[in-house]
């Protein structure tokens, strides 16, 4: 028998890195959207931004914009969940682009 006991593991990361992902958590408001406290969130971040429905976070940040707030996250995963629903019911999964032309009259 074994008697191994569980630590917790460290991790090293420079304070540069560790402000920046600490920029990204805030900004994000991981936290107001899911319950990934900040030590659990750097295990794993680009994970816990897609859980909390923000993996488009660090383009927007980059980009000099903000990420979606709370209840944008909310609007999309309901509009994302609605699109589901339409297309695993439709036969084609695609959309279908209608063009309009201009009724020629005949000389």
């Amino acid at each position: 028998m074994s008697n191994i006991t569980e630590t917790p593991s460290s991790i090293t990361i420079a304070r540069a890195e560790l402000d920046l992902w600490a920029d990204i958590y805030c900004e994000a408001r991981v936290s107001r959207i899911t319950d990934v406290s900040f030590s659990k969130f750097l295990e794993a971040p680009a994970k816990h931004l897609d859980e909390a429905g923000q993996a488009s976070a660090l383009d927007c940040l980059e980009r000099g914009h903000l990420p979606l707030m709370p209840a944008q996250v909310a609007a999309k995963r309901r509009l994302e969940n609605e699109w589901r629903a339409t297309v695993t019911s439709r036969t084609r999964n695609h959309l279908t682009l209608a063009f309009s032309r201009p009724k020629q009259v005949e000389a």
